[in-house]
């Protein structure tokens, strides 16, 4: 008996962790809360991709007389661009929930982006393990796995896979940039097209090649590359941290 009081004694419950800031907190309870934060918003742009593809699928937008899910999104939801929904929509449809909370839907899209340049398998329900070859400031490459890679790792292992060696990297600015015009073109296609854009490196100038687009949609695509995307000088990489 006495044995079993102490057992019950040593159980600790923790105690929550409030997400808004309260006199007292420790650093320990700050980190945790920030995760915490981290994972609602992980969480929140996965759920709105969910209902971006639910639309899309359903073409709710067409039977309420719009011309496509962008134009409805673009009239009643300005201030979210198609580009994030894109994104958004992309790792809804690839992978779950927790995944996301896991590792970041911004983080999860560049895996996508990379699995497509690098001709990779992916395991969806736990990608943590894909190595990621990621070079550092000299160039050096080391192969990590994609749970341990950050949101500016990914971004430079992808630079990698699209430079020659013979020309300089593209700046940050321009592969931003080309990333944009990408999801912008696939997002305008209906799902399950086999529509492709790639980026490459042409002596330190990035090109963008389009494949599988069929003739009688090549106004879809002259209408996505003529929507309202920033010049390079405005475009600023978006980076955030991931959680492991």
């Amino acid at each position: 008996m006495f044995k079993l009081l102490r057992s019950k004694e040593a159980i600790t419950v923790p105690t929550p962790v409030s997400t808004t800031v309260t006199e007292g907190m420790t650093l320990e309870q700050v980190r945790v809360a920030m995760l915490q934060l981290m994972k609602e918003e992980n969480t929140n742009h996965y759920r709105m991709g969910q209902f971006y593809n639910y639309v899309v699928d359903k073409k709710l937008a067409e039977n309420a007389n719009y011309k496509d899910a962008k134009d409805y999104f673009t009239k009643h939801l300005a201030d979210l661009s198609q580009t994030s929904l894109t994104l958004y929509g992309a790792v809804a449809k690839d992978f779950s929930e927790p995944v996301a909370r896991r590792f970041g839907v911004t983080c999860l899209y560049l895996l996508l982006t990379y699995k497509e340049a690098a001709d990779i398998e992916v395991n969806h329900e736990d990608p943590g393990d894909t190595l990621i070859e990621v070079p550092d400031d000299k160039g050096q490459v080391t192969a990590k796995p994609f749970g341990d890679c950050s949101v500016d790792q990914m971004r430079r292992a992808l630079q990698r896979l699209r430079k020659p060696a013979s020309s300089k990297p593209l700046t940050p600015e321009a592969e931003a940039l080309a990333e944009q015009y990408s999801e912008a073109v696939t997002g305008s296609f209906p799902k399950g097209a086999r529509v492709k854009v790639a980026v490459r490196n042409q002596k330190g100038k990035a090109v963008l090649d389009f494949k599988g687009i069929p003739l009688e949609q090549v106004n879809q695509l002259v209408e996505a590359l003529s929507g309202q995307v920033p010049s390079v000088r405005e475009v600023r990489p978006v980076e955030k941290p991931t959680l492991g």
